[in-house]
């Protein structure tokens, strides 16, 4: 069952697409183009290591691409993830005539990236929690500046100023000195950011950094996961605009916004709740319209319980509790055919599944509840019920209705039907799947402060229309020595406009300290597992490469291939269990962060094993084991 128009720009289309009928126009559209708009209106770029490796992020929503050879070169070095950007022509009425290509018109491309983390204020605790005023004995949160005693404050900026690029597969090599984002410093020294290229019809590729991180004196260690003072790394972010000629006219598209984020250990994976969920949230504040009246079970409730699923590859204790062969697997034929029957015959299983999910109103310590999270106040030290994550109000909300039996039981009879392309997705519904895929494959928290993006994202005055970042038109204000909630969430505020590096200028310094730090199972006492903080892109536990091989090998006893199935090595040391002195590790990674394994999905080998598997490959440091299986491989697997 295909959705209709409004729904598909209700939550955009999950893999619920037909083959469009032509790549140029939308047959129902007015022919003649008024405007131009820049798609995605968020693009992810991601930094890498390897000189001339490169991929395109995801553009299908539901589909994840495979580079040719991997996510890493010959050398094992991390490929670059390019944002790519479309243009799209809109009809009078706003509707999607066709893409605009060099086939079609002269486009001149505008991009500047820039990092200001270093010049901005550290990272606590996010200044929009509530909870966070002393209720629960913690401080209220005042963030002072990084690096508060140097003066001059433009030392701490990476501002290479604006590049610009035309035509077809221009410096589609790389390396060519107009396209190149160098010329920005750090206390003087060079920190390139980048570069763009275009590809064979004109379309724009921005390229992040090499990953590099370090400090401006030589030797200076890192000291703490989120404010290291004098020190600099190359992701970036900023506006993205295009000038397009076309019939005569020259057309300013509607401007888009580019990321470049840390490296995606875990391509293909997502969140349990994404950065596309939180922005589609803050949509449907701005236009209330795009919330449907009951949920999609295929839209707003499966993703939900597939993401649980599939966190059995990056971290065991998903793996013993959601996994396959458990008894919560969501997605087991018995236990999928229930829940995705609004029958009350069925209501039983899907109000108790209901009941697992963590309350978002937070007005009670839930530490069991989904999804096992940790939260964006993490504090063991001053504990308040935002510890630990929640689903968003509104997907709460879904829930509650799905597990009473109102909404749209559309699963289609023969599962999803995933495009592996763009070009295969109907030229209207183009824009919100570009939008779309993006941003699911970043994580919607928990922000502590995360990945790619994290708190700001989910307030409406950070953006212009839905999912369009609002822009500074003039300076920003000083907004003194010490950053609070007050300050940050006034109407005139920080969050009312962004201009080049605001957006990443939130984030860990470096991130690699941050990616090294946030793991999982900080209390023993607890669970061996969890909580975890961002599995989805920085994997807990995995299963090897090696194991993987025996579970495939059908010559090998069925107990030991087993026992290599329920078996997941460490992604990373755990400190706490004396494999490592935490500082020594988070200094470590920032230099080896890329010998990490990258996990991918391949396929199994069937019963009594999945025929999908997703697996570490790339790795070229020592594993470390885990503290063993997730379950007894004596027990049942099929």
């Amino acid at each position: 069952m295909r959705p209709s128009r409004r729904e598909v720009l209700r939550y955009a289309a999950f893999g619920m697409v037909a083959a469009a009928t032509s790549r140029g126009r939308a047959a129902a559209a007015d022919s003649a183009i008024v405007k131009c708009v820049i798609h995605p209106a968020i693009g992810i770029a991601r930094v890498g290591n390897s000189p001339t490796g490169i991929f395109v992020g995801p553009e299908v929503p539901g589909s994840y691409p495979w580079p040719d050879g991997g996510f890493k070169d010959s050398a094992g070095r991390m490929k670059r993830q390019a944002a790519r950007f479309r243009i799209y022509g809109l009809d009078r009425n706003g509707q999607v005539v066709q893409e605009i290509t060099a086939e079609d018109a002269e486009i001149t491309w505008t991009v500047r990236l820039a990092n200001r983390k270093a010049a901005w204020y550290e990272f606590t605790q996010p200044l929009d929690i509530s909870e966070l005023n002393g209720t629960y004995g913690q401080p209220t949160i005042a963030n002072p500046l990084r690096n508060a005693t140097v003066a001059d404050r433009s030392q701490l900026v990476i501002d290479p100023g604006p590049r610009s690029i035309a035509g077809r597969n221009t410096n589609i090599d790389g390396g060519a000195p107009p396209y190149l984002f160098d010329s920005g410093r750090f206390f003087g020294t060079p920190v390139p950011l980048g570069e763009l290229r275009t590809d064979s019809a004109g379309r724009l590729l921005v390229l992040g950094g090499m990953g590099h991180s370090g400090p401006a004196v030589p030797g200076t260690a890192a000291v703490t996961f989120a404010n290291n003072d004098g020190w600099h790394d190359d992701v970036s972010d900023g506006p993205v605009d295009a000038v397009v000629r076309l019939d005569g006219r020259e057309l300013h598209a509607e401007g888009a916004w580019v990321v470049v984020a840390p490296p995606n250990f875990g391509p293909g994976l997502q969140g349990v709740v994404t950065m596309y969920d939180v922005l589609f949230d803050v949509a449907a504040r701005l236009e209330p319209e795009r919330t449907p009246s009951r949920p999609s079970f295929t839209r707003q409730i499966y993703p939900l319980l597939e993401r649980h699923v599939l966190h059995q590859w990056v971290n065991a204790g998903f793996a013993r509790d959601f996994g396959w062969g458990a008894a919560s697997n969501f997605l087991a034929p018995e236990n999928f055919a229930r829940l995705a029957d609004p029958s009350p015959a069925s209501r039983f299983l899907r109000t108790e599944v209901f009941r697992r999910f963590r309350n978002p109103s937070y007005v009670t310590f839930e530490g069991t509840a989904l999804p096992p999270y940790y939260g964006d106040a993490t504090s063991f030290d001053h504990p308040n019920p935002r510890v630990w994550m929640a689903v968003l109000p509104r997907q709460y909300g879904w829930l509650e209705q799905w597990a009473a039996g109102d909404f749209d039981a559309d699963w289609p009879a023969g599962g999803l039907i995933v495009p592996q392309r763009i070009d295969d997705v109907p030229i209207s519904e183009q824009p919100a799947a570009l939008d779309r895929a993006a941003l699911d494959d970043c994580l919607g928290g928990p922000f502590h402060p995360g990945c790619e993006m994290t708190w700001p994202m989910r307030h409406p005055s950070l953006y212009a229309a839905p999912f369009r970042l609002r822009r500074r038109s003039g300076p920003e204000p000083d907004w003194g020595p010490v950053l609070t909630s007050e300050v940050a969430l006034a109407s005139n505020g920080p969050l009312a406009a962004s201009g080049p590096g605001d957006i990443t200028r939130w984030m860990a310094v470096p991130w690699q300290t941050d990616t090294s730090s946030c793991l999982a199972a900080y209390q023993p006492e607890i669970d061996d597992y969890l909580p975890a903080f961002w599995p989805a892109r920085v994997p807990n536990d995995v299963l090897s490469w090696e194991n993987y091989q025996t579970v495939l090998n059908v010559l090998a006893p069925l107990g030991e291939r087993q026992r290599a199935f329920v078996t997941r090595d460490r992604w990373q040391p755990y400190p706490r269990w004396g494999q490592i002195d935490a500082l020594t590790h988070i200094n470590q990674f920032v230099d080896q962060w890329w010998r990490y394994g990258v996990v991918t999905r391949q396929r199994g080998p069937g019963a009594p094993f999945p025929s999908w598997m997703w697996v570490e490959t790339g790795r070229s440091l020592p594993s470390w084991p885990g503290p063993g299986p997730f379950r007894d491989p004596s027990g049942s697997h099929s």
